[in-house]
């Protein structure tokens, strides 16, 4: 795909690029029309949630095709991307995270600790390697993240002593029962499902993913700071309204402010006497 060279070559992001030139080869940009594309990500990414073929089909697709209709190599197409269903945001409070730690295996705590203090993905967690985590500045360096920028995030003192009496200090921090590392797949949270669901048993938390851990850090992060920005940094949200979900969702941190509107307050001592 001539226009997608051309398009690098122009400080374009390549970014899932390679499997698309593969895909389409020698194919005319004026014949890659919506139906081509979207038999392009059935065809890649088939088994891949909406939001995955959204990123990396549709969204390079259309910065291609929109670099070469501006140098009249084809004409402009305005694509329809698959509509994402409304984002699911499951979290838990800290009483019941204790109890889901306590529920878990010896090789499962530290890696559930870690997804409640750093909000980090899935696949930026079972494939971590100590070369990114620094233990005595107390911080974790994630890489070659999900939306294709490395970020950083300061390690609670808590994850810092759980990673200390990890064993090893070479290749990937967390590893199976049998210390083998993750195998690398796309939905990185199937490798832990089982472990992880017994533990949510034992603890009698219904409904909850590995993945709720990333929603049920940023929910306790807003209701703690209030600070979107930093939300959205130290969480890697591109989209505000990504992370704006997150600070509709526990109001406790508002509740003074309710109860000082104007009106009287039956529990109040003005009106026990």
């Amino acid at each position: 795909l001539e226009a997608a060279v051309d398009y690098m070559e122009h400080s374009g992001e390549a970014r899932f690029l390679a499997r698309l030139i593969e895909h389409f080869g020698a194919t005319r940009l004026c014949d890659i029309d919506q139906a081509a594309i979207d038999r392009a990500a059935r065809l890649l990414y088939p088994n891949a949630s909406l939001a995955t073929r959204n990123r990396q089909v549709y969204t390079p697709m259309s910065a291609v095709i929109t670099f070469a209709s501006r140098r009249n190599k084809c004409d402009p197409i305005r694509l329809e991307r698959p509509r994402s269903p409304a984002g699911r945001v499951r979290w838990i409070n800290p009483e019941e995270a204790e109890r889901l730690l306590a529920a878990c295996s010896e090789h499962l705590k530290p890696l559930v600790l870690f997804l409640l203090y750093t909000g980090a993905r899935m696949s930026e967690t079972l494939y971590l390697d100590w070369t990114a985590v620094d233990l005595t500045r107390g911080h974790v360096s994630l890489l070659d993240t999900k939306n294709g920028e490395s970020r950083g995030v300061p390690l609670h003192p808590r994850v810092v002593a759980a990673l200390a009496n990890l064993a090893g200090r070479e290749g990937a921090v967390f590893r199976r029962p049998d210390g083998e590392p993750y195998r690398y797949i796309e939905k990185a949270g199937g490798q832990i499902k089982t472990a992880f669901g017994g533990a949510c048993r034992r603890a009698g938390i219904e409904n909850f993913t590995p993945h709720d851990c990333r929603h049920t850090w940023a929910t306790w992060y807003y209701a703690k700071h209030g600070n979107l920005a930093a939300l959205m940094q130290l969480g890697g949200w591109k989209s505000v309204a990504m992370a704006m979900r997150y600070a509709h969702v526990n109001t406790d941190s508002l509740k003074d402010s309710i109860l000082a509107l104007p009106g009287e307050n039956p529990g109040s001592a003005s009106n026990t006497g």
